[in-house]
């Protein structure tokens, strides 16, 4: 008979998930305060979840403005798969590119690139064109932003999986 193997993640957990998700600097004494549970065990339960790659990180919101990036466009890329591996390398390599995602429908790829000015992004654009056809929308503004990161959390949808390839 195999021993249980007891997931990092149940009512409680998802609870100090969703506490994290909100802001990711409360202390494990003000998570514990509103899960129910000891600083030290608030740790525990947060140190599995990080082993077992539930937790991928903390991160600061910067406003990309404050620096002079006010320029955001998705651009789109219409190519063939032998080239995901290049632009993927492109996009770790450029910091104007913020996101890469694989998409479907008639284009293969679209990034969220956030620059400084029009001529900045004209820039990415023309070093995009080597891997494939571009087409790209400019945001003129964001009348609803959630904060990155954060996601409904399904306690019953929740099936721990490895992390895959890339996704820091």
């Amino acid at each position: 008979m195999s021993a249980k193997v007891e997931s990092p993640v149940d009512s409680i957990g998802m609870k100090i998930l969703r506490e994290l998700q909100m802001n990711a600097r409360s202390s494990f004494s003000r998570i514990g305060r509103k899960v129910g549970l000891s600083s030290p065990a608030v740790a525990e339960r947060v140190y599995k979840m990080e082993s077992a790659g539930i937790i991928g990180g903390y991160h600061a919101d910067i406003n990309s403005q404050a620096f002079g990036q006010v320029v955001m466009a998705f651009v789109t890329l219409t190519n063939q798969p032998e080239k995901y591996q290049a632009i993927y390398a492109f996009a770790e390599k450029e910091e104007e590119v913020v996101e890469c995602h694989h998409i479907s429908g008639s284009e293969s790829l679209i990034l969220k690139i956030v620059t400084g000015s029009i001529g900045q992004l004209n820039t990415m654009i023309e070093k995009l064109t080597q891997f494939g056809e571009t087409k790209t929308s400019i945001v003129l503004s964001s009348p609803v932003l959630k904060k990155t990161g954060i996601f409904p959390l399904e306690p019953e949808n929740f099936q721990l999986r490895k992390r895959p390839e890339g996704q820091g």
